[in-house]
């Protein structure tokens, strides 16, 4: 869609994926600051606020100058593939693939019928992450109902970011409601850890959730998804040559310490459409070290459970300006806004993981 908006000349793109796009298996939520973007037209509801909970907090935050949006998966879908099947650019091709690869001069795309050949792929389907043993790769992996019901419950104009009243298992785990209505949202118990949970305990956690803290026991499954986002300190690798290039989570481009991608996505690929124009080959930049470095940290004190995940996280809700906490998020913040964040952070637990990971690989 970048490209399709640009004023970059080039005669074809082919977009390869297995599946059609038909269904609503997934939902994009994110925070900016910015007024326009190319997908407003699609954004599905948007928030002024949203509400944080734990055992010690439970506070509605004013998020002004940020805006909490959604958009649905297939609303995203069907508002890209009718744009670019507009454009004779574009040329959709359903098929699996089996390899990719580099030569001198272009990116090569192995399917089981065919090969295609382009300036540069894209690739966002295959992830190699080199882990290494003495990093943190955690998963963030969710399942997510959405529900309907007669009885109006939910705050139909406040999310809740992060509800830890449930029970963590010397884990962080925590629910995540995304409001449609006071009678429809979207309720999603959500984890940080080395690896997903079995279906059954989600969808338990979802209807203990509904049950103790909505009393609702009676309601309607309109739709589920299901995730699991790699929040990895090591780093994605590319096997395949200079003329592939990973992008999205398969980029690096998924947050480690929180997981959100969709924003990220999208300055990412502004990069690489700034670059194309350039000409020449493509020399992107990679993460500001100082924010992969504080994820790291941040991961590492996750990680050693000294401090419980909903201590961490209630934390820097607690001691720090809300507009200051979502710039330091979305890697946006200044210097001096990163000292007050590190200054309200429990030294004892994080000045160790900072050595650590400072010095210790």
């Amino acid at each position: 869609m970048q490209l399709q908006q640009s004023d970059l000349s080039f005669k074809k793109v082919a977009i390869l994926d297995q599946t059609q796009k038909r269904q609503n298996d997934r939902t994009w939520c994110f925070w900016s600051r910015q007024q326009t973007n190319w997908f407003d037209e699609i954004v599905y509801k948007r928030w002024s606020k949203f509400r944080f909970t734990s055992s010690s907090i439970n506070q509605v935050y004013e998020l002004n100058p940020y805006t909490y949006y959604l958009i649905r998966g297939i609303d995203f879908y069907d508002y890209c593939l009718k744009q670019l099947k507009q454009d004779g650019r574009f040329e959709f091709i359903t098929e699996s693939i089996r390899q990719l690869s580099s030569t001198s001069n272009a990116g090569l795309v192995e399917t089981p019928s065919s090969f295609y050949e382009g300036q540069y792929v894209f690739n966002s389907a295959f992830r190699n992450l080199e882990a290494k043993p003495n990093h943190v790769n955690y998963v963030q992996h969710f399942l997510g109902w959405v529900v309907e019901s007669d009885t109006p419950v939910f705050e139909a104009d406040c999310p809740v970011f992060m509800d830890f009243s449930v029970e963590q298992h010397n884990d962080c785990r925590f629910m995540y409601i995304i409001p449609h209505s006071s009678t429809k949202a979207l309720v999603e118990y959500t984890g940080f850890s080395s690896a997903a949970l079995s279906k059954d305990i989600y969808e338990s956690e979802i209807k203990n959730y509904l049950s103790t803290r909505f009393h609702l026991n009676d309601y309607r499954i309109l739709e589920t998804e299901y995730g699991e986002i790699p929040m990895a300190e090591s780093l994605f690798i590319n096997p395949y040559g200079k003329h592939v290039v990973n992008m999205g989570t398969a980029g690096g481009f998924s947050k480690p310490s929180t997981g959100y991608t969709f924003y990220f996505i999208q300055k990412h690929v502004s990069a690489i459409v700034q670059q194309l124009k350039t000409g020449g080959n493509l020399q992107l930049p990679p993460r500001e070290l100082r924010f992969s470095q504080y994820d790291r940290i941040f991961m590492d004190v996750m990680a050693s459970k000294k401090l419980p995940a909903s201590d961490l996280f209630s934390g820097l809700f607690k001691d720090n300006k809300i507009e200051t906490l979502l710039a330091f998020l979305n890697e946006e913040s200044t210097y001096w806004e990163d000292l007050l964040i590190m200054n309200s952070s429990p030294k004892q637990y994080f000045i160790p993981s900072a050595i650590k990971k400072s010095f210790g690989g």
